[in-house]
């Protein structure tokens, strides 16, 4: 419990603040389908740790719907892509959580055992701020300031 906790943690103290300075330094349009398709990366350089070949293909094949979503993403910049997107996050953090606490689909002997837990928070929580800023872009907020002036 100990580790899972630990990713816990860090993943939030790593979010928070990825995700105030990609909004600030006005990043996100090519920061999150960039760090979408560096995912299943993370995770092939896992398989290359445990020297285990077939875990790699597997985490490339399991991996390319991340990749190609986030190619996409990165050229068509449109609403729908953005939920697209979002959602493509907030599917890998479920495939962190039953991959690796389930053993579900293979074994990637090289993820380190609080990893999970830090990129489920991580993915968890970007997923969820891309469709909250997704009802931002729809709906932009009235506090623009008035032109009109006084006479």
């Amino acid at each position: 419990m100990l580790p899972e906790l630990i990713g816990l943690i860090v993943g939030v103290v790593f979010v928070l603040p990825t995700i105030y300075l990609a909004r600030k330094n006005n990043i996100e349009s090519w920061a999150w389908p960039l760090f979408l398709i560096s995912l299943p990366v993370w995770y092939m350089l896992f398989g290359l740790l445990a020297m285990d070949s077939t875990t790699i293909l597997n985490e490339l094949l399991f991996g390319l719907p991340y990749i190609l979503t986030g190619l996409i993403a990165w050229r068509f910049k449109t609403p729908l892509m953005h939920v697209v997107l979002a959602i493509a996050w907030l599917s890998h953090g479920l495939y962190d959580y039953y991959h690796e606490y389930h053993n579900f689909l293979f074994v990637n002997a090289g993820v380190f055992s609080w990893y999970p837990a830090f990129c489920a928070v991580v993915d968890l929580a970007v997923g969820t701020y891309l469709l909250a800023s997704y009802k931002q872009l729809r709906h932009p907020s009235e506090s623009v300031p008035s032109t009109h002036t006084k006479t």
